[in-house]
Formats: C-alpha cells, sequence, structure tokens
C-alpha cells in the first residue's frame, strides 16, 4: 500500500473536528495550497468610525489637581 493510499485512509476515518485541525496544522506549516484564515480579527475596532468631541479639552484635569494638592 502506498503512502498516499495509507493517509486517504486515515483520512476517511477521521470526524469533522480532527480533519479541521489536522488543516489547520498543515496550513501553519504552509503545506497546503490554502492559506490559514484567522479565526479571530486582531484589530475588532478598526475600521470603525472615530468621533471626536472635544479633541483639545484637558484630559484628567481633576487628577492634576489632586496630584497637586497631596504632592506640595
Amino acid at each position: 500500500m502506498s503512502t498516499k493510499e495509507r493517509i486517504l485512509k486515515e483520512v476517511e476515518l477521521m470526524s469533522e473536528v480532527e480533519l479541521n485541525k489536522a488543516l489547520r496544522l498543515l496550513q501553519s506549516f504552509g503545506l497546503t495550497k490554502h492559506k490559514l484564515q484567522p479565526t479571530q480579527k486582531s484589530y475588532p475596532l478598526r475600521g470603525l468610525p472615530v468621533e471626536y468631541i472635544d479633541p483639545l479639552e484637558p484630559v484628567a484635569l481633576d487628577d492634576w489637581e489632586v496630584w497637586l494638592k497631596f504632592n506640595k
């Protein structure tokens, strides 16, 4: 029996979950023609609209006042 035949026989016995794991493994090593598809986006907020309400307003001004009070 050839290696290809042995592999095909093993693949036929695998469950869908096992096949998906095997495919991801092969893709991670670059052994398939298809690229590994990311399961999760690295930057889920990328591309969403951004609105600056008052971009020049001081940030955490109250925090500075407390800091100055305790560091005199």
